[in-house]
């Protein structure tokens, strides 16, 4: 049976999306410098964002394995998500924060609460946390969660740094 997420850190709640929080996520995913990383860099549309949410509450329902809101504790504001998502033989943790929250150290505290929950709840094995050699923010999220091996890859002429829990 579904049971929507609901984790607290000291400064976030890490919850399952709604459809009611697509008009915020839309606004973070229009900002030029957070898309600068996702797909072709381009700023997405309110249909690209509504579509992705969608996705996500569509496959947190199937297995509980998903991408979740993050919110602060202090204002309830969602500023991003962090979460899964199954690729292949492995489950990637990603994330993607408005830039409001940047340099806060919540990237950190919301993946590290994620990694806990994976591991231990949902029993997921194989987690992936890649990021482009460009994006140092979150290389330093990643080199946080303290993933043991660690390649490198190209895509589109950028180098990706993939960092393997196990």
């Amino acid at each position: 049976m579904f049971t929507k997420l609901k984790l607290h850190t000291t400064r976030l709640i890490i919850r399952s999306f709604n459809e009611e929080d697509i008009p915020d996520y839309a606004k973070i995913v229009a900002d030029p410098e957070v898309a600068r990383f996702l797909g072709d860099g381009s700023p997405h549309s309110l249909s690209q964002a509504t579509e992705y949410i969608v996705d996500v509450i569509n496959r947190e329902q199937k297995n509980g394995i998903s991408r979740y809101a993050v919110q602060t504790k202090e204002d309830s504001q969602l500023i991003g998500f962090c979460g899964y998502k199954e690729i292949d033989d492995y489950t990637d943790l990603g994330w993607r924060y408005a830039q409001r929250a940047w340099g806060k150290g919540y990237g950190t505290e919301a993946a590290l609460a994620v990694l806990d929950y994976g591991i231990n709840q949902l029993e997921l094995t194989n987690i992936l946390a890649k990021s482009y050699l460009e994006n140092a923010a979150s290389l330093r999220i990643i080199e946080k969660l303290g993933f043991p091996r660690v390649e490198r890859s190209q895509s589109k002429g950028q180098t990706i740094i993939c960092h393997y829990q196990s």
